[in-house]
This record gives C-alpha cells, structure tokens and sequence, in this order.
C-alpha cells in the first residue's frame, strides 16, 4: 500500500484558518439570586430555567424598589420644607410684631428681654433682627416654591405590580398554574411574590401578594362592552 504523502498528511492534521479564527461568544453571565429565594422557586418548579427566569423578577424588583425608595425620600423632603416653612413665617411674623408692634406689645417685651441678655441693650438687638426678618421671609417664600416644584409621586406598590405581572407570565410560560388560595397557606404564586419581595428587602405580607396577583388578573381580563 502506498505511502501518504507528507503534504496530505499536512493538510488533514492542521484546522482550517476560519475554524481556527472563530471564537466561541462569551458566557452569558447569570443572575444572582438569593439562597432563600431559590429554594422557594425550586420547590415550585427544580428546573434551571424556571430559578434564571425567578432570578430576573427580583432583580426588576429590587431596582424599582430602589426608585420607590428615592419617591418616599422625596416625600420626606417635602415635608420638612412645610415644616421649615411654617417655622420660618412664624418666626418671620415675630420678629415683625417684635420690631413695629406697640411697646405694650408681648412680642416687642419678649424681643427686649431677649437684646438685653444678649447685648445689653434691645437697641443693638434691632439690626441684626431686621436682616434676620428679610431672611426669613425670602427663605420662607423660596421653601414653599420648592414644594411646589418638586413632582409627586404614585401611591401603588409599583415594585410589587410589576413582579405580580412578571410572576403571572412566567407561570404560564411555565405551565404553572397562578393560584390565590390553596387550603390554609399562601399559594405557589403568593409564597414565591413574598420571597422576591423580601429578597430585594421588602418586607411584604402574604395578604399583600395575594391582592396584587389578584389586581393584575383582573387588569388582563378582557372587558366586555356592554
């Protein structure tokens, strides 16, 4: 039998250049979840797609919680601009009645006491309260305009709607049923809405999962015309 030639041999051993160049895409990285949360998940359904898919919903869930989080700040901020501008007319007014108010005025006595403690005599008192007046009174004004810009925020459980959307589909894609109720304790669906919930650091009650599950369905019902 002949011999193989050495450049056949050559041509067999060695990978085509475009099979050599190509290179595998990269690993798609996985989302982490929560050992508490997968153990829910899995218990509901032990496939690895169905965990990802979990994995994914607390994440949505844990970012809009974080924009909720950044509403009630703002919320906060709202209201202690009221306080600051109630406190500031108030005190605006005093100081008013105190400087121009009659002398049998309890202001304008409170004011003296306070300018002789403080300097020994009301009179060298009065400038620096009359700056402190025009203060108050622009800060009062700039604090209510401030409240007035800021944007308000909605009221709903947006974190908790959009996991109770995301939960319903993935349950159909599934082939999981999305029960409300089953027997004396919180269903799948409900078990598996408070586990994302609370992965994410949102301490939500079974009742409260149970009702979004509920509004969702009833928003993807289709409405008959009457």
């Amino acid at each position: 039998m002949p011999a193989k030639s050495p450049a056949k041999s050559k041509v067999r051993q060695t990978a085509p250049a475009s099979t050599r160049d190509r290179k595998a895409p990269p690993p798609k990285a996985a989302i982490k979840i929560g050992k508490r949360l997968e153990s829910v998940a899995r218990e509901i359904k032990d496939a690895d797609e169905f965990v990802e898919h979990v994995a994914g919903l607390a994440n949505r869930y844990r970012r809009e919680h974080s924009m909720a989080s950044s509403g009630d700040a703002q919320a906060e901020l709202r209201q202690s601009l009221r306080n600051f501008q109630k406190h500031a007319s108030a005190l605006a007014e005093w100081l008013q009645q105190a400087n121009s108010g009659k002398p049998s005025a309890i202001e304008r006595k409170a004011f003296d006491a306070v300018g002789t403690k403080l300097y020994g005599s009301p009179v060298l008192a009065r400038p620096q309260s009359v700056q402190t007046l025009e203060w108050l009174t622009r800060a009062a004004q700039a604090a209510d305009e401030t409240v007035a810009g800021l944007k308000r925020t909605g009221t709903d459980n947006a974190p908790l709607r959009i996991a109770a959307e995301g939960l319903r589909a993935t349950f159909e894609h599934h082939k999981l049923k999305v029960a409300l109720v089953s027997g004396e304790q919180p269903s799948d669906a409900v078990r598996l809405l408070v586990a994302i919930a609370r992965d994410a650091g949102d301490d939500v009650e079974a009742n409260l999962a149970k009702i979004a599950l509920r509004d969702v369905n009833r928003r993807s019902e289709p409405q008959v015309a009457s």
